[in-house]
């Protein structure tokens, strides 16, 4: 009867090692993950071939795959960034001079947005207090972009202030609301209530194709037809917030309508793979980022609303990065999630990285 149970229990856990299906994301994802790593200047702790701002979005992408990965060995890389960085030096728009920003704080309120969100991933990760501490530092600067000017709103410059747009008030209205969630200091929330009910009210979020634009000009009106996939990301994330927070359905719906005409129609390829509008955008510096963070923070509202349609899209996506836009000479990924692949670059490996990271957890 022994000997029965045993063989019977054996064959079990054959078919259940025979049944269990390998994610396809798993061996592509490590590779990326380990390159992104290797590309990162052991002097400043920022990434090689990728900026400032970009530089906080790939460590935001190595602490998402700690996450899903649970791998520890990652937060002495984590930390290194934050010891390094925090006192960094930085070149004029011209570059004929230098100066130093320390605590991560610049001339770019958007800048400090990308930074103070990559802490308060860093401190839900490891729990160490310095980072949180960091990101509120951050976010106090942040404030000092508030004005009156065109009813409210942060500028996205200074030294002199100047153009109120959708990506740092949007980035300033989603570190409010995540640093009240990690402290659940009134102060935060005010702050998140307070930007959101201004940029509700700017005609930013374009709802005759509810796509979100860039910005507003020196009349306070806003501009059209600069339709960058980071900007509907953190604009969606912002709304399932005020949704979860408030709950007013609302917000929710308009942040599904801004997701699907994003990856309906407006910004995807005749095969559904996400893009940029302007070619120039989609391979710039700043551009091969973009879409990365779109996808991360449409995980966000798949979360939030489970519907089929984002996972989908997701899975679909990082199929095409992982068959279509994958270097097996640099093991790492492109621009161009439809392919080919377009040169060895860490802000684009990461954004890629970002998918698929997402893909790997949906699977």
């Amino acid at each position: 009867m022994k000997k029965q149970i045993s063989i019977f229990l054996s064959l079990l856990l054959f078919a259940f090692a025979c049944g269990k299906e390998e994610n396809p994301f798993t061996e592509k994802m490590n590779d990326s993950l380990q390159r992104s790593v290797s590309w990162r200047n052991d002097t400043t702790g920022i990434w090689k071939s990728a900026g400032w701002w970009n530089s906080a979005n790939v460590l935001t992408a190595v602490i998402r795959y700690a996450e899903v990965t649970q791998d520890k060995s990652l937060y002495p890389v984590i930390d290194d960034v934050f010891e390094k960085s925090k006192h960094y030096q930085v070149k004029s728009e011209d570059g004929t001079h230098s100066h130093y920003c320390d605590n991560y704080i610049n001339d770019y309120y958007d800048d400090e947005g990308w930074w103070a969100f990559a802490w308060i991933e860093a401190f839900k990760l490891t729990g160490q207090q310095k980072y949180l501490d960091m990101a509120t530092v951050i976010f106090e600067d942040m404030t000092t972009g508030w004005s009156d000017e065109c009813g409210g709103g942060i500028f996205w410059k200074k030294n002199p202030l100047h153009y109120k747009n959708s990506i740092a008030n949007n980035l300033f209205t989603l570190t409010a609301i995540r640093l009240y969630h990690a402290t659940q200091k009134p102060v935060y929330l005010d702050w998140f209530k307070k930007n959101l009910d201004w940029y509700m009210q700017t005609g930013m979020i374009n709802t005759d194709i509810y796509q979100v634009e860039d910005g507003t000009g020196k009349d306070c009106q806003p501009n059209r037809n600069s339709h960058y996939t980071y900007n509907q990301g953190v604009a969606i994330a912002v709304l399932a917030e005020a949704y979860l927070q408030y709950n007013d359905k609302s917000y929710l719906e308009l942040a599904e309508k801004i997701a699907q005409a994003t990856i309906g129609e407006r910004l995807v390829t005749e095969n559904g793979i996400l893009r940029e509008m302007n070619d120039k955008v989609a391979t710039s510096n700043d551009g091969v980022q973009f879409k990365g963070i779109f996808i991360r923070h449409l995980g966000f509202l798949y979360e939030v609303t489970k519907n089929d349609a984002y996972k989908k899209f997701i899975i679909h996506n990082a199929n095409s990065i992982i068959t279509n836009d994958y270097d097996p000479v640099s093991q790492s990924f492109g621009c161009y999630w439809y392919g080919p692949f377009r040169a060895e670059n860490a802000a684009a490996n990461s954004s890629a990285l970002e998918c698929v990271i997402e893909a790997f957890t949906l699977h």
